[in-house]
């Protein structure tokens, strides 16, 4: 994380600033820099040419900003690898959508998006249950992004065979229509190895670091808002369960009632909780 990369964006006005460690997964005769995205930019965010259609619920548009992989070592030819993760930073666009500043719009409009990809589909009894979501629904603040609220939750992959997979989207609405995404992904979670310990490390050093000024019209609109009692988010949500899923692919796991702990190995309980003050 000492070698970290500082990417400036300004995005019509709005500055976003954050930190992103380079990846140390290496492809033998590919140089990583030749896939990176810039360090620099100046977008018009108001410009759709700038995004690509992703479609589903409220016309949404999507820009990627960062991406990077990791993988974590263990102690050679015992462990040598014990999981790793992928990070993403998006902007995203709800062209035909209500103002996502307000607070009720705003979880309407996630709680619409995570439907749209990962809601049981029609297909077989295995394709059904591939995801549960969302394990847990926290809102937060970060210190250097002022007025910006953030979500966060955890999508659950049933169907996993490396491991208990899963991904953790941390949001945020920084103008009427457009919002930040970050996304972190374990590609494993091997709890015994600290994989897990080391996955919430990583994604908290990339989420302190993150800073936010918004132009001056977005931040009169939050105080409007504010007066008027708009911003005020949902503490938590209700847990979509399905109590039908293949019980099969969950063998060495079991449901619990607490959604901190919604899945955890038979004796071992995991705080999955990203941000905990």
């Amino acid at each position: 994380m000492g070698k970290s990369k500082q990417v400036n964006y300004n995005l019509s006005g709005t500055k976003l600033n954050f930190v992103k460690p380079p990846t140390n997964i290496s492809v033998p005769g590919v140089d990583p820099a030749e896939f990176d995205l810039p360090l620099e930019l100046d977008l018009n965010i108001y410009a759709l040419e700038n995004f690509i259609n992703l479609g589903g619920e409220g016309d949404a548009w999507g820009r990627l900003l960062a991406k990077e992989h990791y993988r974590y070592n263990g102690i050679p030819l015992w462990s040598p690898k014990i999981g790793g993760m992928e990070f993403y930073a998006d902007l995203r666009r709800a062209t035909k959508y209500p103002n996502l500043l307000e607070a009720a719009h705003y979880e309407n409009w996630i709680i619409k998006d995570i439907k749209s990809y990962y809601e049981p589909s029609t297909g077989s009894a295995f394709d059904d249950w591939l995801y549960l979501f969302p394990l847990f629904w926290q809102t937060f603040k970060l210190p250097q992004t002022g007025n910006v609220q953030w979500v966060a939750y955890i999508v659950q992959d049933f169907c996993s065979r490396n491991g208990d997979q899963f991904a953790y989207y941390v949001r945020s609405a920084i103008s009427s229509e457009h919002e930040l995404v970050f996304s972190f992904r374990a590609t494993s979670d091997e709890y015994d190895s600290g994989a897990f310990v080391l996955f919430k490390k990583i994604v908290r050093f990339i989420l302190n670091h993150i800073e936010i000024t918004l132009v001056d019209s977005t931040e009169r609109e939050i105080k409007e808002l504010k007066k008027a009692g708009l911003r005020k988010f949902s503490t938590e949500k209700p847990i979509c369960r399905y109590d039908n899923a293949p019980k099969n692919e969950l063998g060495n796991y079991e449901l619990l009632e607490d959604p901190y702990f919604y899945f955890t190995k038979i004796g071992k309980t995991i705080d999955r909780r990203l941000w905990v003050d």
